[in-house]
């Protein structure tokens, strides 16, 4: 009896594994952040999402292709030195291997920062509404979600006297589904806690050029009512930088002799 229960557990578990979709790639991103007052500043963010190896799963084939664009640009209200809110807008192109959609999203969001030993923990809480369009049948969707965002920076560096060095990160998202979407890839129908991302690598501070950032970043996403999951495996490069643009506005405004 104990060697049938095993057998069964062994199969289930295979069974399991085989509902997996896993595949590689990476993930650039770019990241400009500036100051319009004292204490309020703008953001514009982009990104891809590259599938980077073919892959054959379950007798179907998943070719390379590029599975999401995305562009946000966003203002942030400094509350406190370490309280900010912020709302955005993004704009998303899917791929979801021949299955095209076109999402733009609307978001509000609060970001709390503390000092962690000698790095710096952050917790962003964002709540994002959802409206995807699917290509091929021109119908449109909505979901709402809340995403939880924790962050740990630890500088390798002293930076009471050094504007430029090294440090690592490490952050977890959550992605909480509370409506939709029939047509989305993330939504409420498949499960409540839907997708989650965690990621670890290093950055540079190089000062006058912003922040670069190499690390692994791992997605994992319930991707139908059953349960079944897709994993992505990638290798994340960020650039952030807060270029002053007061140079060009001074340009822009000043009228021609």
């Amino acid at each position: 009896m104990k060697i049938r229960l095993l057998i069964l557990c062994l199969l289930a578990c295979t069974s399991a594994q085989a509902q997996r979709w896993v595949f590689y790639g990476f993930f650039p991103q770019y990241s400009q952040t500036g100051g319009i007052t004292k204490r309020l500043s703008y953001n514009v963010f982009a990104s891809s999402t590259i599938s980077a190896v073919d892959r054959t799963i379950e007798q179907k084939q998943f070719p390379a292709t590029n599975l999401q664009m995305y562009l946000q640009p966003s203002l942030h209200y400094k509350v406190s030195p370490n309280v900010q809110v912020g709302l955005g807008y993004a704009y998303v192109k899917h791929n979801l291997f021949g299955i095209y959609e076109h999402e733009n999203r609307i978001w509000a969001q609060a970001v709390a920062g503390h000092a962690l030993g000698t790095g710096r923990l952050t917790h962003r809480l964002r709540y994002e509404e959802r409206y995807p369009l699917r290509v091929s049948t021109q119908q449109w969707s909505y979901a709402t979600l809340f995403r939880y965002h924790v962050g740990f920076t630890l500088p390798l560096y002293d930076q009471s006297t050094q504007k430029q060095g090294p440090y690592l990160t490490v952050a977890n998202e959550a992605f909480l589904c509370l409506t939709g979407a029939k047509n989305g890839p993330v939504s409420a129908k498949n499960a409540f806690y839907g997708e989650n991302w965690v990621s670890g690598g290093i950055g540079y501070n190089t000062g006058k050029w912003g922040k670069i950032e190499l690390s692994y970043m791992f997605q994992d996403l319930v991707r139908n009512p059953e349960k079944d999951h897709r994993h992505l495996h990638l290798a994340q490069i960020n650039w952030s930088t807060a270029f002053n643009f007061d140079a060009l506005k001074i340009w822009m405004l000043t009228p021609p002799n």
